[in-house]
């Protein structure tokens, strides 16, 4: 393998001038550098990253620990962490969960033992008092999307309480009497945020929460399929069902369009996200959007800031406003019936292929 010394004769330099090149300490005259460079190339030369690193004690890598990657929120997230640490000059090691705090506890062993400079965390349901033992050791974690606040570590969430207010609100002003929703998982921040929007809502219309219309989604598909299975079931289901998440948004329609085909007109479903089946369904006019880039992108700003010595490090809640999406109402002929199941074009074209 090709050393400094081998690159400094063939570029005619000092080897000072090489180190220099290769770590980036000082200003070398640019034909000096493409020379360096040059040679770097024709001997084969690879610098070793972990050496370096460990003498600067910096790797310029962060973790993204997410706990549920087939979420397309989180997807979305990941995607806007690595293109905003990617322009800082970091690389990004991903992370999945599936919601459990096992594996989250052994991803932060091996990602801090890995040596990234922090971790971005959005984390699972369970007691994080495990945290305190990275944080004692200086370690920086950033919340995302969630938030523990027994861990005073910076987060970066959604006003999901009022995003599910809002909404909730909207279907009880537009005429529904009776509203139902499919929760997330029990004692997650964002879960108990939305969920006390829901009843908030519900009580500023003068309206109980109806125990009957909760069903435990546990954030996945199926758990929104399996809702629908008990709507199918139900003599009197409520007249609009509220998703926590979009996973549990198209878990819920596809279960109904498979088991209770009349309910998809009889039933306004809507909730967190605009998935494309929620589109070819036209369940619903309404939606709430999550600010998703631009959680992914702030929290590496509040991390890599730190890091560099730009911000200080302080546990603050940075909330990011969700929005309300308006879709346009479809119009009778934009619906085709494939028997008496009503389905919308798009969708219609994917089934025949």
């Amino acid at each position: 393998m090709p050393t400094v010394s081998d690159i400094a004769r063939k570029a005619g330099v000092s080897t000072a001038t090489v180190s220099r090149v290769i770590n980036h300490n000082k200003a070398v005259h640019q034909d000096t550098q493409q020379c360096v460079v040059q040679a770097m190339h024709e001997l084969g030369y690879r610098p070793n990253m972990l050496a370096r690193s460990l003498r600067k004690r910096q790797t310029h890598t962060i973790g993204l620990v997410v706990s549920d990657i087939e979420n397309p929120f989180f997807t979305e997230v990941a995607r806007a962490v690595e293109t905003a640490a990617y322009e800082r000059g970091y690389n990004v090691i991903l992370c999945n969960t599936d919601e459990s705090l096992e594996k989250e506890t052994m991803y932060l062993d091996v990602l801090f033992a890995k040596q990234v400079d922090g971790i971005i965390l959005a984390p699972a349901p369970g007691d994080h008092g495990f945290l305190k033992d990275h944080l004692n050791r200086n370690a920086r974690v950033a919340f995302v999307n969630r938030l523990v606040p027994s861990v005073p570590c910076p987060s970066v969430v959604g006003d999901d309480e009022h995003g599910m207010f809002e909404l909730t609100q909207r279907l009880l002003a537009g005429g529904h009497t009776s509203v139902g929703a499919v929760l997330g998982l029990r004692g997650v921040w964002t879960t108990e945020s939305r969920l006390a929007g829901f009843r908030r809502a519900l009580a500023d219309h003068g309206k109980s929460l109806n125990e009957t219309w909760l069903f435990e989604g546990k954030a996945r598909r199926d758990g929104g399929y399996q809702a629908a299975r008990a709507l199918a079931a139900m003599p009197n289901p409520p007249s609009a069902v509220v998703a926590f998440n979009s996973l549990m948004l198209d878990g819920i329609l596809e279960g109904l369009y498979e088991h209770a085909p009349r309910l998809v007109r009889q039933i306004e479903v809507t909730g967190f996200g605009f998935t494309p089946f929620a589109r070819c369904c036209h369940s619903s006019e309404q939606y709430v959007i999550q600010p998703t880039y631009e959680m992914g992108r702030t929290a590496v700003t509040l991390l890599i800031d730190a890091l560099e010595g730009r911000a200080p490090w302080r546990p603050d809640v940075h909330v990011l406003k969700n929005r309300l999406l308006d879709v346009a109402p479809a119009s009778a002929d934009q619906i085709a019936v494939i028997g008496d199941r009503p389905i919308a074009p798009d969708a219609l074209k994917q089934s025949r292929r």
